[in-house]
């Protein structure tokens, strides 16, 4: 109700339609991905993710990604205008987005409670430590360079010295 309500008023004020995505649809509302802007996107990004339901993840409000969440996929505003006058939404309750709003959703989205394809991201624990080992080793491998390299001159330089 609220995106269309939105729609209208912005023509009733403006005379024109608000900007459309390629779909033609109002851009406010499919122009961003669930994903981007769920309250439990910082659970994906850590790795952590809801593995069966009502497990500790679950009940801490991790990611329902592995649980079939299509949010990754889906485009529409839900995160922000929640339903029930604002009340809440599917993911804020426990459960995944189906992606209801999608082009071909029964066709594309289906089944519901299996995992998409791995969606391309990161996790922020997963991906501190590979830097941090990332940089220990260039660290490493930076002062055992050094270390040649000075005893290399030091050594040219007292072959100098004799010579």
């Amino acid at each position: 109700v609220e995106n269309v309500t939105a729609t209208i008023v912005h023509y009733l004020t403006f005379g024109t339609l608000p900007p459309l995505d390629s779909r033609n649809r109002p851009y406010f509302a499919y122009g961003k991905r669930i994903h981007d802007n769920c309250e439990r996107r910082s659970h994906y990004d850590a790795g952590q993710f809801v593995r069966q339901w009502g497990d500790e993840g679950h009940r801490k409000g991790w990611c329902l990604y592995e649980m079939g969440c299509k949010g990754p996929e889906a485009h529409m505003n839900c995160p922000t205008i929640k339903w029930n006058e604002g009340t809440s939404w599917p993911v804020q309750g426990g459960h995944g987005c189906i992606a209801c709003a999608a082009d071909h959703n029964w066709d594309l989205m289906t089944p519901f409670y299996k995992r998409l394809p791995k969606v391309p991201g990161f996790g922020v624990e997963k991906t501190a430590d590979k830097i941090g080992v990332g940089i220990a080793a260039a660290a490493a491998a930076g002062v055992a360079a050094h270390a040649i390299a000075g005893a290399s001159k030091k050594k040219e330089s007292k072959e100098q010295e004799k010579g």
